[in-house]
């Protein structure tokens, strides 16, 4: 081998060992990067799931309120709807008993003053009318006019000079309801 050759080959040497060295270095940067974006995407992937996985357990909070607003609101609707149930059937029961019923009339008669016109339940047409209306003002000792029958359930409306009474049931049992209710919500709902 010359001079000149071994300088070649001495430079080859050289350049292969700077460049198995370069490689090297290089094959560990790019591990040493790879594993740093590795570490990345996995801090990135566990950051995004934890707010995937709270953004989610939020919707199933909300969702869970909802549904237990509208489970509020519909047992809220039932227990309304049983009241009034409960209420229309007191009115049913009140009016069943015939000779209490009378008697009830008859006390509601007691809040009319002589003159006053008395209009009578269409519900209550065969068993009160302006005969039976007559009877009792003067059994009271006064004069009643029969202003006829009106769509309620039962009881009356007494029209006066100065004032009108309500004594229909439904008004009767509206304030039986507003004053008893919680009572009664109690008895039926054991609340």
């Amino acid at each position: 081998m010359t001079g000149k050759e071994a300088i070649v080959a001495k430079i080859i040497s050289d350049a292969r060992i700077i460049a198995n060295s370069t490689l090297e270095e290089a094959s560990n940067r790019g591990k040493e990067i790879l594993l740093v974006a590795e570490n990345d995407a996995r801090i990135y992937r566990e950051k995004n799931m934890a707010e995937s996985i709270a953004e989610r357990e939020e919707n199933i909070r909300r969702k869970i309120t909802v549904a237990n607003l509208e489970v509020k609101k519909m047992i809220l609707q039932t227990r309304q709807k049983l009241m009034a149930e409960a209420f229309e059937k007191a009115i049913e029961a009140i009016k069943e008993d015939t000779s209490a019923y009378l008697a009830l009339l008859d006390g509601m008669l007691s809040y009319a003053s002589d003159g006053d016109e008395v209009v009578l339940s269409e519900d209550d047409k065969k068993l009160v009318n302006a005969k039976w209306l007559s009877g009792k003002a003067a059994d009271k000792g006064k004069k009643f006019r029969f202003g006829g029958y009106a769509p309620f359930r039962g009881g009356m409306i007494i029209k006066g000079e100065g004032s009108d009474k309500n004594l229909t049931l439904e008004v009767e049992m509206k304030a039986v309801k507003e004053r008893y209710e919680p009572v009664i919500a109690e008895l039926l709902f054991g609340e």
